[in-house]
């Protein structure tokens, strides 16, 4: 399958020298989800930001759909509608007085009729389950309702490919879990999903493939079960398997579960593969 967005050999440095991004290599495929795991500080927020242009590479192209990108104000406009981008920090990123002004912002900037920009808003709000906020003053959310006014902002503007950094900084457990369960619908409406993260149990759970991330380059990128469960690969990063990949290896390894069994991606499904009655390995 082709590339709907790529990152060829960047390069970039802050001022002062500061390296962020080296011989960077990264594609992303229509449809999928695509975690960018790796530590804090290794470059990953830098990427997003070069993704949807809202920085140019010191070398190297990030192309959309096969053409380079396009950074006049008219290209930046288009390429920031197809691409989406949700900040780390929600309050980086919601500024209007209400959460309905809020999601307007986007469509409204696309140059949509008033009545096309509501009917965005609407649609975008449903599709979060946050349709009760709509005339909520935006500085008495919760951390949590914060994030999908600002994922609501990206969904109003339809864009083919939504940016995440860092979805589930600052969320309780439950809050997180609520949030990926969201991004689940995102994806399975078709959406594609690229998000930043460092934990390695979100990018088993959410992501279909994984660029595992280090000193500002990917490393390697594949399917989520190829790169989760190469511990060699993970520790060049400084990262280990997670818990329930682990897990899987081990009853793999011990004739518990049959060695096709694709991995888990909850301890449900890991229970399930453990019943009586699932094939096993043959004995001896």
């Amino acid at each position: 399958m082709s590339a709907i967005l790529e990152a060829r050999d960047l390069h970039y440095a802050y001022p002062g020298g500061i390296a962020a991004l080296r011989h960077l290599n990264l594609s992303v495929t229509a449809g999928r989800k695509l975690a960018i795991l790796g530590p804090n500080g290794a470059g990953k927020s830098t990427l997003l930001l070069h993704l949807n242009g809202s920085i140019r590479p010191d070398r190297g192209r990030v192309l959309m759909a096969g053409q380079p990108g396009d950074y006049s104000r008219r290209g930046l406009i288009g390429w920031r509608s197809r691409v989406a981008l949700v900040l780390q920090d929600a309050d980086d990123q919601i500024f209007a007085a209400t959460v309905a002004e809020d999601v307007s912002f986007g469509p409204l900037n696309q140059g949509l009729p008033a009545t096309e920009a509501a009917a965005r808003v609407q649609m975008a709000l449903a599709a979060l389950g946050i349709e009760d906020l709509a005339d909520r003053p935006t500085h008495m959310l919760s951390g949590g309702q914060k994030k999908r006014v600002a994922i609501a902002g990206a969904v109003a503007m339809r864009p083919e490919i939504l940016l995440l950094d860092e979805p589930t900084a600052g969320l309780d457990r439950a809050g997180a879990d609520q949030l990926i369960a969201l991004l689940e619908r995102l994806g399975q409406r078709g959406m594609t999903l690229v998000f930043s993260t460092h934990d390695i149990e979100l990018a088993a759970t959410l992501a279909d493939e994984v660029a595992l991330f280090d000193g500002g380059t990917v490393i390697a990128q594949d399917t989520a079960e190829t790169v989760l469960g190469d511990a060699d690969l993970l520790a060049r990063a400084g990262l280990r398997p997670p818990m329930l990949i682990e897990l899987w290896l081990g009853a793999q390894a011990r004739g518990l579960i049959a060695p096709d069994a694709p991995p888990p991606r909850s301890a449900g499904a890991l229970l399930t593969l453990l019943s009586p009655g699932v094939p096993r390995r043959a004995a001896g």
